[in-house]
């Protein structure tokens, strides 16, 4: 039951992403609304938590149509390694558009589920998710692997959402109702927590009313 279960939410997953997929600039269009006019700022925000150099080797798992792209390219330059990680086919066909259209030859693409991460690549100097970990199904075992492939002192970096507290909580059912539909979205799941129990550390960013966060751990 549980592996049909898993199963039946990763075929949401696939089905909700190749919508957007299709539709990057409608993508986009939703992507202010979600990080309430932020999204620039926060994505640039948690790259930056990783602490990449010129040079350095970077994964990001469910990268989607790659809107953190511009970000890591700045950060390793040329001369440095970008994989970008999801499971929607058409969010990894527009990233390859997006890719083509900036001339960046360093990044490579794979497709798979991240519960499982079946790359070849690992020794990464830092791994990025932004609101990836809260749509995966078995989204444990993907921090787990997300572990797995940093090398010692690689950084863990996830951005994702929170449900309002205080007064305006009373927007939350139908907040969890619209994500929940078109994101996939499930705010059940205590992310930090999660990672200090894998990495030992965890520190939290709180952003956007608490509405947001930026987890990092660090691989010691």
């Amino acid at each position: 039951m549980l592996k049909n279960s898993k199963t039946d939410k990763l075929k949401k997953v696939e089905k909700v992403y190749s919508f957007w997929g299709r539709f990057p600039s409608l993508y986009g269009a939703q992507d202010a609304i979600t990080f309430l006019g932020r999204a620039k700022t926060i994505r640039s925000r948690a790259v930056k938590k990783i602490g990449l150099k010129k040079g350095d080797k970077a994964l990001e798992v469910a990268c989607g149509s790659g809107r953190n792209f511009t970000y890591l390219v700045k950060d390793i330059g040329k001369n440095g390694f970008i994989l970008g990680f999801d499971y929607s086919q058409e969010m990894l066909d527009a990233a390859k558009q997006l890719c083509e259209r900036n001339s960046w030859n360093n990044i490579k693409l794979v497709q798979g589920d991240a519960a499982q991460l079946k790359i070849t690549e690992n020794n990464f100097d830092g791994v990025v998710s932004v609101l990836g970990i809260s749509a995966i199904p078995d989204w444990e075992k993907a921090l787990n692997r997300c572990y797995d492939v940093l090398h010692h002192a690689g950084r863990l970096v996830v951005c994702d959402a929170r449900l309002f507290t205080g007064v305006l909580k009373i927007l939350n059912p139908l907040i969890r109702l619209i994500y929940s539909k078109f994101a996939a979205w499930d705010p059940s799941k205590n992310i930090p927590e999660k990672m200090k129990e894998i990495f030992g550390n965890v520190e939290v960013e709180n952003l956007n009313l608490d509405t947001f966060f930026i987890a990092i751990s660090v691989k010691k």
